[in-house]
């Protein structure tokens, strides 16, 4: 089994228990909400995975860590007393499963939204 099927089952299993989880007496809507909002969410993290390789929240941290290393003399002085380069360490992290999260999420996504829309249009 590869990772994208064992999170699809798991993910179906999720919105399985989501729905009995919720005060009312089970229903199909209530399923499929349960399903959109677990394709919702696996879509929050691949988004958040792909921020964390996109290295946002590094250059984030690394300019602020500038800025105030700037306005902060004394910071200054023991930057050029050690001679500290204010570059940044080279990390990169890859997720392998970053599309995984986004296929099965658009998927449970499109579907919870497609099939409440028909319910209640029809």
């Amino acid at each position: 089994m590869t990772f994208k099927s064992i999170l699809f089952v798991l993910s179906l299993f999720v919105s399985f228990l989501l729905s009995f989880l919720l005060e009312s007496p089970w229903s199909l809507a209530q399923w499929l909400d349960a399903i959109f909002l677990v394709g919702l969410s696996l879509l929050v993290i691949a988004s958040v995975l792909l921020l964390i390789e996109g290295r946002f929240f590094a250059a984030f941290i690394q300019s602020t860590k500038n800025f105030f290393a700037k306005i902060n003399k004394r910071e200054q002085m023991i930057r050029e007393s050690e001679k500290r380069t204010g570059e940044p360490v080279a990390y990169a992290k890859h997720f392998p499963s970053r599309k995984a999260f986004f296929h099965v999420g658009l998927l449970f996504f499109l579907t919870g939204l497609l099939l409440s829309s028909a319910i209640y249009f029809l």
